[in-house]
């Protein structure tokens, strides 16, 4: 079914192809699924295991029970949700639901936790993680993060970063700061590495809440974008679609986008992977500071998969040799020859 968010991602081609991320796993690090357990919002076989971190002395409750805690349940629907309304952009890939965050608090103690469900998607294999949370000031003033810690070196940065070295695509919220007084993303969406996602609307125009880059060292971030301005997601308390705000959305959106071309292409790895989603965005190779090198384009992105594949089967069928003629370094590839300019001999 054509929706408008498989439209803005270049999904469609994708998935009536068959390319719906079957095969591929992903892990939602989060807070509460409130009802994500639930036959009526999802396809239970779908979803493979789960974990709780919070501890129970908080008395916090199940994670599937809590009304008030159905963020995790919200960013899961824009990748599993299917209905004859809305198809989210993974309806085929498995599921690993952590929560890791206590939404009634905000202590250092969660970057723990999260760094916890970060080891539980690695042991269990998981291909994709995806975060939608994001920290720089805690309760009581307590480990605040500055700016200056947004140089990929705090603890939870390099978690992050260690995981996506590992081979698993991370992708992680920017952060809903854009329009506050810190106005620059959280930590660990500077974690090198790591696929970061701000937030633009239905016409490609950067949302005014999205986070702003770069990081304190200067690097690129976010790299990338999508629909996070009322964009549609599944609210499991009104059991309906609804519009939402939030670089939360944009980011799942993105990490079911990478799930089908990592099905459509098994033999990339995360890094390659990581690396094509950023080259077809709308903005490459230019970028700015909220939407990085744009909105990524599911179809250009297997286009250039494609173009990369075929160029290494040709340099394997013709293996280069170099040798000097008339004083001259040539390269031969095939019947070809080039000099050290790439320009060919004739």
């Amino acid at each position: 079914m054509l929706t408008i968010l498989l439209f803005i991602l270049g999904l469609q081609p994708l998935h009536e192809a068959g390319y719906r991320g079957e095969g591929k796993t992903i892990a939602v690090i989060d807070a509460g699924f409130y009802r994500a357990n639930d036959e009526d919002l999802f396809d239970q076989s779908h979803i493979i295991d789960s974990f709780d971190l919070l501890p129970d002395s908080l008395n916090r409750g199940n994670m599937f029970t809590g009304e008030d805690d159905a963020h995790g349940c919200q960013v899961l629907s824009t990748m599993l949700h299917e209905s004859s309304e809305f198809t989210g952009t993974a309806p085929d890939a498995n599921y690993i639901l952590i929560r890791s965050e206590d939404i009634k608090a905000e202590y250092k103690a969660e970057t723990e936790n999260l760094i916890r469900g970060l080891h539980i998607a690695d042991s269990l294999n998981a291909d994709i993680i995806t975060i939608s949370l994001g920290y720089n000031t805690f309760d009581k003033d307590i480990g605040n993060y500055t700016f200056d810690s947004l140089n990929g070196q705090t603890r939870l940065a390099q978690a992050v970063t260690a995981m996506a070295r590992r081979g698993r695509l991370v992708c992680v919220a920017a952060g809903n700061s854009g329009s506050s007084t810190w106005k620059k993303l959280l930590v660990p969406a500077d974690a090198d590495s790591a696929l970061t996602v701000g937030a633009v609307d239905s016409l490609g125009n950067a949302a005014s809440f999205s986070s702003w880059g770069p990081t304190a060292d200067g690097r690129i971030k976010p790299e990338v974008c999508a629909w996070g301005k009322e964009t549609k997601i599944y609210s499991p308390i009104t059991n309906q679609l609804v519009r939402r705000d939030g670089t939360s959305y944009s980011t799942p959106e993105i990490a079911g986008m990478a799930a089908c071309i990592w099905q459509a292409v098994p033999s990339l790895s995360a890094i390659e992977l990581r690396d094509l989603i950023i080259r077809s965005a709308s903005l490459y190779p230019n970028h700015d500071d909220q939407r990085g090198y744009g909105i990524p384009d599911a179809e250009k992105a297997i286009q250039i998969a494609t173009a990369l594949q075929d160029s290494k089967a040709q340099a394997n069928r013709h293996s280069a040799r170099k040798y000097l003629e008339n004083g001259q370094l040539v390269i031969q590839i095939g019947n070809r020859k080039i000099d050290l300019t790439g320009q060919e001999i004739q």
